[in-house]
């Protein structure tokens, strides 16, 4: 697989934040996407059409893909039924992710049909640090495609701001500049998204992460983008579009050479995302409900490098 290809919106944050070796090192890092991928309870998936960015997820109990190792990559089957909300045409973006584990991996590329099954021979696949998972589960004993439907709602709707208020876990939904739509975690304690129905304006905290800044130099070069907010105990989730604006805020003094950092507190600022919503839209059933897992606990930045690897 080839090296990932960093645009200018990139590599000006990179810039910004003195991380341009970390994101170097990264270029070429791949991880156990495949294992991961198999061992998914929860597959969030983005496409930019025309007009939008589609969504889709795929969630129950594992194995929901089949991944394996192709002759210039990864390949990644997933359920026919995913190209019922996501065009086969163009190019699939997003990400695999078990939060009970702490496992995720990002993987793009243009689907393909196969029988009864879509494949995406990946262009892109990197494995992603196991920080800032809340720790859930899948209920159910089958595979589920959601979203059942997609119902607009007002800005000020009491579902959506509560769901907001509370929300842990989050997926920003980014397009880079030349059409592929990508799906990363956001997640925190409940109150890390800050909604004002009266502003139109969702803000959160982004946490120092590993240097790469892929969602967020998307954001930078084209403003546009959606964040997807589960609601655990329906599987429905909120989705808020509209035009967003990041700003770094830390710069190390060193270059940054190492993608992984311990800090003294578990949730370092690394910037600041700011959104106004033009748009909100209840995704129903988009995916089962989650359950916590309580004996697992969340891997933040205070966790010690080993802790915060892939494994």
């Amino acid at each position: 697989m080839r090296p990932f290809q960093y645009h200018a919106g990139q590599r000006e944050i990179q810039e910004e934040a003195n991380s341009i070796k970390a994101a170097d090192k990264l270029a070429t890092w791949v991880g156990p996407v495949s294992d991961y991928a198999n061992e998914a309870d929860l597959i969030v998936l983005a496409c930019a059409d025309a007009t939008d960015v589609r969504v889709a997820a795929l969630s129950g109990p594992p194995p929901l893909a089949a991944a394996r190792a192709a002759e210039d990559g990864i390949s990644v089957a997933l359920p026919l039924a995913l190209t019922t909300l996501l065009p086969a045409d163009r190019p699939w973006g997003g990400i695999v992710i078990n939060p009970a584990t702490a496992r995720r991996s990002r993987v793009a590329g243009h689907p393909q049909v196969r029988g009864a099954h879509v494949e995406i021979p990946c262009t892109v696949a990197f494995t992603n640090c196991r920080k800032y998972m809340t720790p859930t589960s899948s209920t159910g004993s089958a595979a589920h495609v959601g979203p059942t439907a997609e119902v607009p709602v007002a800005l000020d709707d009491a579902w959506l701001v509560d769901t907001v208020r509370t929300g842990e876990t989050a997926f920003l939904l980014t397009v880079t500049p030349d059409g592929v739509a990508d799906a990363s975690h956001r997640g925190g304690p409940p109150g890390f998204l800050r909604y004002d129905a009266e502003r139109s304006s969702l803000a959160w905290t982004e946490y120092l992460g590993d240097g790469m800044f892929v969602s967020t130099g998307n954001v930078r070069r084209t403003s546009h983008c959606a964040l997807v907010v589960l609601d655990y105990d329906s599987g429905d989730a909120v989705r808020l579009d509209g035009t967003a604006r990041y700003a770094n805020v830390r710069r190390d003094r060193h270059e940054r050479v190492d993608a992984l950092l311990q800090a003294d507190e578990p949730f370092p600022v690394q910037g600041s995302m700011e959104l106004t919503v033009t748009r909100a839209t209840r995704l129903r059933a988009f995916c089962l409900p989650r359950v916590r897992v309580a004996r697992r606990s969340r891997i933040t930045s205070a966790d010690t490098t080993a802790v915060q690897h892939p494994q």
